[in-house]
């Protein structure tokens, strides 16, 4: 633009000075048309008698009233030029002074600091004001950017700290125990923060599995210590009904010695031989002191009797606090599997059971299906109605697939609002006939949702063990034919 306007000023300056020749002429030819038309005057009343009038010519008024205004615009343009160019001096100065700091910045990327080394050495011209804003934004936009780096990082070292601290609470041995050491010395050098998920979900998984071992080594050991205290208690109640017959025993042998000694005694009393007195005599003092002796092996006897007695009680009470804890270790592992929502099992149950079953499933090759169940349009439900309706709407559901399968089924939740179906030792040629009996079941289910009728229906997807399945072979076909069955039109059960 400065360039456009300095040429504009030098034709226009240019234009000024052919007025000002154009004037100086006009003044010239001003003068000498006077003195023309006053000799033309002179002749004509000589010879004709009455002057002829001639067309008036410009004056040279106005043309020093074009010049004026030619010489004001001028000035103007001139005077606007050097704002202008000063402005420009101090942006494209600006310019420099901002590429070249923003060119040494540690945060600056490389292909921006290449194109701000341009800058520095770029004439921007008229758009040197539009580079400069530009430039403010991305300084901007990185001072941002490096504050939320920052942020991030701090949350980033806090959330480190927090699982480390977890970590610590948790004592686990064998291979959980290694693996979490592992990725503790992992959160150490902690720099990627799109690494932190996967690790949080798998000290999730690790802390599961380390519980579930927890869980089996705990029942392992409360049933040794169950057996073991069943032994003692069985090895003193024994011990103890030796050690009362063996009191008995004493007791009665004692009294009958006793019984002895004062016949004896008696007998001796109405003798009058002196040496058998004596001798007599002799032998009452040694079975004396054999009775002193045996009464405290009596007493001793019935200490240990008595001590015996009391760690029968002890262990009674020990076997019994054991029996409680079991119970409670057996409450809580059914709590570890139940899905807090719908009551029934849920996604970890749902494993081991189709474990057992798959081995079940080999060694007998008894007809095994697997079936996923997934509520439709579950989500609508949700935003129209309200995530709490949506909470008794799985209720009933799972109420219902529960009241609806034999004993020997298994029923899931598998995740939101899909669950999973295990039907052990099924007629394969009946299996489409249970699956739609609970399909309509559900489609039966008298929602009231804000004094509204609702239908809500179920897309149910099957298969059936094949020979070479895996439990992931078979519950991926499931899914793809859960799959088929929405793309069909859902309320609908197909069989893969």
């Amino acid at each position: 633009m400065l360039k456009e306007l300095t040429s504009v000023i030098d034709k226009l300056g240019d234009v000024l000075a052919d007025l000002q020749r154009q004037e100086n002429l006009a003044t010239l030819h001003h003068a000498q048309q006077a003195s023309h038309e006053q000799n033309n005057g002179i002749w004509q009343k000589l010879f004709v008698g009455q002057p002829r009038s001639t067309p008036p010519s410009p004056s040279a008024s106005d043309l020093t009233r074009l010049l004026a205004d030619f010489e004001h615009l001028l000035g103007r343009l001139r005077h606007q030029q050097g704002q202008l160019h000063r402005l420009q001096q101090f942006n494209g100065q600006k310019l420099q002074q901002v590429a070249q700091a923003l060119q040494q910045s540690p945060f600056t990327p490389a292909r921006a600091r290449a194109l701000l080394a341009e800058l520095a050495r770029l004439d921007g011209g008229a758009h040197q004001g539009l580079l400069w804003q530009l430039l403010d934004c991305y300084q901007e936009s990185l001072r941002l950017c490096l504050e939320q780096e920052q942020r991030s990082r701090a949350h980033q070292h806090e959330l480190c700290s927090r699982l480390q601290q977890l970590i610590d609470e948790l004592h686990f041995s064998g291979d959980v125990g290694a693996e979490l050491a592992k990725i503790q010395s992992q959160l150490l050098q902690q720099r990627d923060g799109l690494a932190l998920p996967p690790l949080c979900l798998r000290l999730i998984e690790l802390t599961i599995e380390g519980c579930r071992q927890e869980r089996q080594n705990s029942t392992l050991f409360l049933a040794r210590l169950n057996t073991n205290l069943g032994e003692m208690h069985h090895n003193f109640a024994i011990s103890l009904s030796e050690g009362q017959a063996l009191f008995d025993a004493r007791t009665h042998h004692g009294h009958h010695i006793a019984g002895e000694l004062r016949a004896i005694g008696e007998h001796l009393v109405s003798q009058d031989n002196e040496q058998l007195k004596e001798e007599i005599e002799l032998r009452l003092r040694s079975i004396t002191h054999v009775l002193v002796q045996h009464e405290r092996l009596q007493e001793r006897e019935q200490s240990l009797l008595n001590r015996m007695n009391a760690m029968e009680l002890q262990i009674q009470e020990l076997k019994q606090e054991t029996e409680d804890f079991k119970q409670r270790l057996s409450v809580q592992s059914e709590k570890l599997f139940i899905d807090s929502l719908t009551q029934i099992y849920n996604r970890a149950a749902m494993e081991e059971r189709l474990e057992v079953e798959y081995r079940r499933w080999l060694r007998y090759q008894e007809p095994l299906c697997i079936a996923l169940l997934d509520i439709d349009y579950f989500k609508d439900i949700n935003d129209r109605y309200g995530h709490l309706a949506g909470d008794k709407a799985l209720r009933l559901i799972a109420r219902t697939i529960q009241k609806s399968l034999r004993d020997s089924d298994f029923v899931a939740r598998f995740g939101g609002e899909e669950f999973v179906l295990l039907l052990p030792n099924v007629n394969p040629d009946k299996l489409n006939t249970p699956l739609e009996k609970l399909r309509e079941q559900i489609r039966n289910i008298p929602f009231r949702f804000k004094d509204e009728r609702v239908t809500i229906t179920a897309s149910i997807g099957a298969t059936l063990f094949r020979t070479g399945d895996s439990t992931t072979s078979a519950l991926e076909r499931a899914d793809q034919a859960l799959y088929r069955a929405k793309h069909a039109g859902r309320d609908q059960t197909v069989m893969a």
